[in-house]
């Protein structure tokens, strides 16, 4: 079920229609001093031919300016647009994204990690949204990409609610030194945020920006 599309992108749209004022602000300025060096100027000394030259192409060069910034705007609009649309596509699908945050759902979460070594007795830490540690444990760790599935089980011997967890491996090789544990979180997509520079998924309570996204596949 999608929970929420939140926000626009008006990020870049907002950016050029502020330029478009600032160049209609100098544009109306450079004609308020043309029409009065116009008015004062000596008539014993007129204003070279060449000069007057100059300044109307001056202003033509202002005019198009103003005019290639509406068109931008439209552009832009027409852009945001038609990402947002794609982006929906995104709900529904299960994602797999950089970071230490995962969704538990109905005792289920998992994290896929990389190790750039083996590692035994590594420690497992994972916490609620919260920072407070809901369960530890320590585990052997194959060197290269794995997966972490927790079932929602804490220390106490209870049952964690459905939510946000962030997990934390630490681990240290036969001479002590530490093995570098790269981490990715999975879970489905139920909504999207617009509101930002960048568009996030929504997982739960989970946010995920775009850029961190690594793949993308179907909620089978």
């Amino acid at each position: 079920m999608v929970d929420s599309i939140t926000g626009s992108s008006s990020a870049g749209s907002s950016a050029a229609s502020n330029s478009t004022n600032a160049l209609s602000s100098n544009y109306e300025m450079f004609l308020s001093l043309l029409t009065a060096q116009l008015k004062v100027q000596d008539p014993l000394d007129p204003l070279k031919a060449e000069d007057f030259t100059n300044q109307l192409v001056q202003y033509s060069s202002v005019e198009q300016q103003i005019k290639l910034n509406s068109s931008m705007d439209t552009l832009i609009d027409k852009v945001s647009s038609s990402n947002a649309t794609n982006l929906v596509g995104y709900i529904g699908q299960r994602v797999t994204a950089t970071g230490d945050q995962s969704v538990l759902i109905d005792g289920y979460a998992t994290w896929e990690f990389d190790a750039s070594k083996s590692a035994e007795d590594a420690e497992i830490t994972i916490r609620n949204s919260m920072g407070a540690i809901v369960y530890s444990h320590t585990a052997d760790i194959s060197k290269g990409k794995g997966a972490y599935v927790w079932d929602g089980r804490t220390n106490s011997g209870t049952t964690a609610p459905d939510g946000a967890y962030s997990i934390e491996f630490s681990a240290k090789d036969a001479n002590g030194k530490k093995i570098d544990i790269e981490t990715e979180a999975t879970g489905i997509v139920d909504g999207i945020d617009f509101s930002g520079s960048e568009p996030v998924l929504k997982m739960g309570d989970v946010a995920i920006p775009l850029s961190s996204v690594t793949s993308v596949s179907a909620n089978l």
